[in-house]
């Protein structure tokens, strides 16, 4: 039971990494597993066995979430963008209590401090958001799905730029709060990448290799530079939440707090119809009383 749950929790964050405005590592503090997936990926070297029996689940559930659920959260995203997004927030609610424990324990010093930082933190990402909004409507429209691999090596350093791409991906999965589709549709990179991840899911379906081959050999370089910048910035990480451990979590807060302004930053709400968002708001609940319940060290 305790290794489904765990599943189920990589599950989630995986899925998490595929929907613009949500944050994976905002999730995963909801959940209760975000500084034991830290250590473990920083102790992956030293303790090997240990670490891998930790990241395991969490792993297979996250890669799970990334590669077979990117087909139906593209749908969901696309047809019920709200309803969607409300879920998804609902679960980032669901870990503020415990955000609240560990930012403001009872007798801690600096609360003013604390809450000057978590205001800060979270008008800093509003203005982000906005910023990058402006750039995400500004940009060109994405490529055709077939088109996506092409596209992605078309450049002359496509290898390098990819796995830069990667890298970037990565601290965004390992910072809370920072939405990686977000950043990588401001950089023009998330409908190829999406659809080219697509393609190699709809290939392996078919079993046509020749198909898996020509968009995975495109992959490989993106998906070697998120490994390479997960490690890097897992420590930093780590050893942030190490030396300031209260400041880190007041600052998650100021991320946390500003999470419906991010994740709902492009609805059309002139738009939305009464029964959507009270769908929404179900949706909301339910996915708060999932994050309580999937809450916890384990």
């Amino acid at each position: 039971m305790k290794y489904i749950n765990e599943l189920l929790k990589g599950l989630i964050i995986g899925a998490a990494n595929i929907l613009p405005g949500i944050s994976g590592g905002v999730l995963a503090i909801s959940m209760g597993v975000y500084d034991k997936i830290i250590h473990a990926v920083n102790r992956l070297f030293k303790e090997p066995v240990k670490s891998f029996r930790i990241l395991l689940p969490y792993g297979i559930g996250a890669l799970a979430g990334i590669v077979f659920l990117s087909l139906a959260f593209e749908y969901l995203f696309y047809t019920y963008p709200l309803q969607t997004k409300m879920a998804f927030l609902g679960m980032i609610g669901g870990g503020l209590p415990s955000l609240f424990r560990k930012g403001f324990p009872k007798g801690g010093k600096g609360k003013m401090a604390g809450l000057v930082a978590a205001c800060l933190t979270c008008g800093a990402v509003i203005l982000f958001t906005f910023a990058a909004e402006r750039m995400i409507t500004g940009s060109q429209g994405g490529a055709e799905m077939a088109s996506g691999a092409a596209w992605l090596s078309s450049g002359t350093y496509w290898v390098p730029v990819l796995f830069l791409i990667g890298m970037i991906g990565a601290a965004t999965m390992v910072i809370p709060g920072i939405s990686g589709s977000m950043i990588m549709m401001m950089l023009g990179f998330y409908e190829p990448i999406l659809q080219t991840n697509n393609a190699c899911i709809r290939a392996l379906s078919a079993l046509d290799f020749n198909s898996l081959f020509t968009n995975g050999i495109v992959m490989v370089p993106y998906y070697a530079g998120l490994a390479a910048g997960i490690f890097l910035f897992a420590r930093v990480v780590e050893g942030l939440l190490s030396r300031h451990e209260q400041r880190m979590y007041q600052v998650i807060m100021g991320l946390v707090f500003s999470s419906p302004f991010v994740v709902l930053w492009d609805v059309t709400w002139n738009s939305v119809m009464t029964h959507q968002i009270l769908a929404g708001i179900s949706l909301s609940l339910l996915g708060y009383v999932c994050a309580v319940g999937l809450g916890g060290e384990g």
